[in-house]
């Protein structure tokens, strides 16, 4: 199944992100938004990974969260 979703970030968003970003495996939707400030998420798997590197990154407490809330809160709006 296909989907269409795309993440925006602010700048302030995206160095907080780009940040957040020192845990190895980011999967590549979050690494191209972190770089460019936006990506396109067109598959649920994809989206579902996303989902899953968010929850082990708050699990595990390395990772500073609140840049990451924002995607988060994008996927639970699209009804991820």
């Amino acid at each position: 199944m296909e989907i269409n979703l795309l993440l925006t970030l602010d700048l302030r968003e995206q160095a907080a992100l780009q940040a957040a970003l020192v845990t190895h495996g980011a999967p590549d939707a979050l690494v191209t938004l972190a770089l460019t400030g936006a990506c396109r998420i067109s598959t649920l798997e994809e989206a579902r990974a996303l989902r899953r590197w968010l929850a082990d990154a708050r699990a595990s407490g390395d990772t500073d969260f609140a840049p990451l809330g924002v995607i988060e809160r994008g996927l639970i709006r699209f009804g991820l």
